[in-house]
């Protein structure tokens, strides 16, 4: 068995950068439509969606990395990829429209803090949550998921959504993907969706699908920005939030089961529930001092985690720092922003 299939074990850089690079990939434009959609209904302008962006690649960064390197308690120690979460996008849009930013922060980081709590005490409820349930929600998720690939496969949220170019290049994307997986041996094998998406973003180039308009007066590097907005504490925005950081919760406990039964062929231990739900909600709360909303855990990489089997700590970590970097450098999240 290779180290890349173990969760420790020497692995070069090279060797994890092109898995580090397959990850980010998977999950970057889910990480970065949910913080557009919240900060476009509470009216903010494009170099401020831009700043909030830069902090939610930051901060997604931080929290993957803390997942599969834990500090004490906090992080399982799993190959677990955090991002912007979804669900928590249509409540927050309506209380940012509502009352502002301010109280999207304040209802933000008190529902991070909430289920911070609640994983430092998973051992007391834990059992309670049966794992039919966190496998109907993963079953949910995963359903879910067809429409939004659906909709990808046709050119995205586009006014020529469905025409030839875009269906062209989809077809490509999917035809290299099971060419590769079924012609390449060993641990190459496992790179079957970049080389895909390789393909699919040469064939969208030739049709001139790809633009690198604006490039050019993009700033090279940008220190993130604490408490962008002064927070707000209004009651009824936090109890609404904390309700959806419970639906968060057993997400999560969902995904880190899945990778535990999927690729270690055993049950999650309460160690790494507790640690991944710490993450959840302390790495949310830290992220709502910088404008972002709430991160989870990220089914679509599970599904990658499982279907390759590449689990190292190490390659978890570079696509931790590749989302960190592309916060900091501007030129290098809009390079991979590029991708239709």
């Amino acid at each position: 068995m290779s180290n890349l299939n173990k969760l420790t074990g020497k692995v070069s850089l090279g060797k994890a950068f092109p898995f580090a690079v397959q990850q980010v990939l998977a999950m970057f434009v889910a990480n970065l439509v949910p913080i557009v959609l919240v900060c476009s209904a509470a009216g903010m302008s494009g170099d401020q969606i831009l700043t909030f962006s830069q902090n939610a690649m930051i901060i997604a960064g931080i929290a993957t990395f803390i997942q599969s390197t834990p500090f004490g308690v906090i992080g399982s120690g799993l190959p677990l990829v955090m991002g912007a979460s979804f669900t928590f996008v249509v409540s927050l849009s309506a209380i940012a429209a509502k009352h502002g930013y301010g109280a999207v922060m304040g209802s933000v980081i008190a529902g991070g803090i909430f289920e911070g709590l609640l994983g430092l005490s998973a051992r007391y409820w834990k059992k309670m949550i049966a794992p039919i349930v966190s496998a109907t929600v993963v079953t949910g998720i995963g359903l879910s998921l067809l429409s939004t690939a659906t909709r990808s496969f046709g050119g995205g949220y586009v006014e020529d959504f469905g025409a030839i170019h875009n269906l062209v290049a989809g077809s490509v994307t999917i035809i290299a993907t099971i060419i590769w997986q079924i012609t390449v041996k060993g641990n190459k094998k496992q790179l079957s969706i970049l080389v895909g998406l390789g393909a699919g973003y040469v064939t969208a180039l030739l049709f001139g699908s790809v633009s690198f308009a604006g490039f050019a007066n993009i700033r090279w590097f940008s220190l993130p920005r604490i408490l962008p907005v002064r927070p707000e504490f209004r009651i009824d925005a936090i109890l609404s939030i904390a309700l959806l950081y419970i639906v968060s919760a057993t997400e999560t406990i969902g995904d880190a089961s899945a990778v535990t039964s999927g690729v270690f062929r055993r049950e999650i231990t309460m160690e790494e529930t507790r640690g991944a739900l710490t993450v959840d909600g302390f790495g949310s709360a830290l992220g709502g001092l910088f404008g972002v909303i709430p991160v989870t855990t990220y089914s679509e990489n599970i599904g990658l985690t499982i279907m390759t089997r590449v689990v190292n700590r190490k390659v978890m970590r570079v696509a931790a720092l590749i989302l960190i970097l592309g916060g900091l450098f501007p030129p290098v999240s809009y390079f991979i922003n590029t991708v239709p």
